[in-house]
């Protein structure tokens, strides 16, 4: 039996502290299972970036296992006011920037790739009416994380085929379904 340290950073798309926490419970491996979530609402590549050593430093145990997961780049994608809030070149520089530093850390990483949104339901948000997001945009955001991963030697999950516009509550946050077919990939990454 071992203890592990679960360091979840990204962004608010999953709640993964208590949905992922409630699978690994029942895990047959008799492996105790910490999860630790560090997402912050709206946050991007940029953000965790700019956080994560700090964070890290804090709650890291070398004599505990550690998978450090990211889901993060949704909100990379965001126009506002018709401008890009990160570029393409930037959010490439970024997960490199993550995976560097996570190595630091564990060989243990996982990226969970991004989720589809169903624009007409995100199209007319009232709290921002300036914000949007595309899924072609999305798509092409996604291809270049799997390929940072791919080349990096870093486990990815294709979220954005694994769920549907029924698994988005709002057209952009998952639902209960949503988050626990993510949640199940993950599991089956350990």
């Amino acid at each position: 039996m071992k203890d592990i340290n679960i360091l979840v950073f990204g962004d608010e798309i999953v709640d993964y502290k208590y949905i992922l926490s409630h699978i690994l419970e029942h895990d047959s491996s008799d492996n105790y299972y910490n999860v630790l979530n560090f997402e912050m609402w709206g946050d991007t590549t940029e953000d965790v970036k700019n956080r994560f050593d700090d964070e890290c430093k804090k709650i890291y145990y070398k004599d505990r296992d550690s998978i450090i997961i990211f889901s993060v780049g949704v909100n990379d994608t965001q126009n506002i006011n018709g401008e890009e809030k990160v570029s393409l070149e930037a959010f490439e520089n970024n997960i490199i920037s993550l995976i560097n530093n996570a190595k630091k850390y564990t060989d243990n990483i996982l990226f969970i790739g991004l989720t589809k949104v169903d624009e007409s339901e995100i199209e007319f948000y009232p709290w921002n009416k300036d914000k949007c997001y595309s899924d072609s945009k999305i798509i092409l955001f996604d291809f270049v994380l799997k390929e940072i991963c791919l080349e990096n030697n870093v486990d990815y999950i294709d979220a954005y085929d694994l769920l549907e516009s029924k698994d988005l509550f709002d057209g952009l946050h998952l639902n209960g379904n949503g988050q626990h077919k993510v949640c199940n990939k993950i599991k089956e990454c350990f």
